[in-house]
């Protein structure tokens, strides 16, 4: 199976002047973990995750160290949001992104996000276009239906619907 056959190609993207605030709109609105940042031409220039817009929230290795002792410093952290109005997605983004192409196997991609510890791939094409986003999650699904048959939904024999845990 080629990554084309699972990707998915309604990507959500950003450019790199794009506000915070607005990246953290889209990563909501979208129901995404992932943002690819583009130039004018739709090349892939960086990646904005969940978790690169929430690392500003906390302090630095040394600021943690010198406040460690107040627990209201947590609440100082949401504070900060304000603070982090004027960054861009160049400032939080990664530049070094791990990506795949179309024609990639998925297997391969797989991999790929497994050995760099990363949820998804932004695919490009052989222009260096993003043309789409594949998961860890979209793989996951793909390899099930081919190799079981069955689609989701469906019930299956041995597998009971648990309603209620009693402690």
């Amino acid at each position: 199976m080629m990554i084309k056959e699972v990707m998915s190609t309604s990507v959500h993207s950003v450019i790199a002047t794009t506000p915070y605030k607005e990246i953290w709109f889209t990563i909501f609105k979208s129901h995404t973990n992932a943002l690819p940042v583009v130039d004018k031409n739709g090349k892939l220039v960086g990646l904005v995750t969940r978790d690169d817009l929430l690392r500003p929230l906390y302090p630095k290795y040394q600021e943690l160290f010198e406040t460690i002792e107040s627990p209201a410093d947590f609440e100082a952290m949401e504070d900060r949001m304000k603070e982090l109005a004027g960054l861009k997605a160049t400032d939080v983004m990664q530049k070094n992104v791990i990506f795949t192409r179309d024609m990639t196997l998925v297997m391969r991609a797989l991999s790929r996000m497994i050995l760099r510890r990363v949820n998804q791939l932004p695919v490009l094409n052989e222009k260096d276009v993003v043309i789409g986003m594949v998961t860890k999650g979209d793989i996951f699904l793909s390899l099930f239906q081919k190799n079981f048959k069955q689609p989701i939904g469906r019930k299956s024999k041995g597998v009971k619907k648990v309603s209620k845990v009693s402690r």
